[in-house]
């Protein structure tokens, strides 16, 4: 984006009308960009707060439910490390 206010800045005094529509093109060009990640931004933090909410409404209705779940998740992890951090052993053939 500073790349494309620096060119529209460089080329400001240029009196081609080929420069200058390539300039205007490259500002409404970024003009959207900005627009478009601004929207996009938005939408996101919308999406997230529903599925906080969403979330934290199933785990006050089913809180042990959720318990199971993030013990299985647990202990899925803790097997991985474990799996990851232990000496390597041949079980089979030695």
């Amino acid at each position: 984006m500073s790349d494309s206010a620096d060119l529209h800045e460089s080329t400001a005094q240029a009196q081609k009308p080929e420069v200058q529509s390539l300039r205007d093109r490259v500002h409404q060009t970024a003009s959207s960009a900005k627009s478009a990640m601004s929207e996009a931004g938005e939408g996101m933090v919308d999406a997230i707060k529903t599925a906080m909410v969403s979330t934290d409404d199933f785990v006050r209705e089913n809180p042990w439910i959720a318990v199971g779940v993030v013990a299985g998740i647990a202990g899925a992890v803790g097997f991985l490390a474990g799996l990851v951090a232990a000496p390597k052993k041949r079980y089979f053939w030695n």
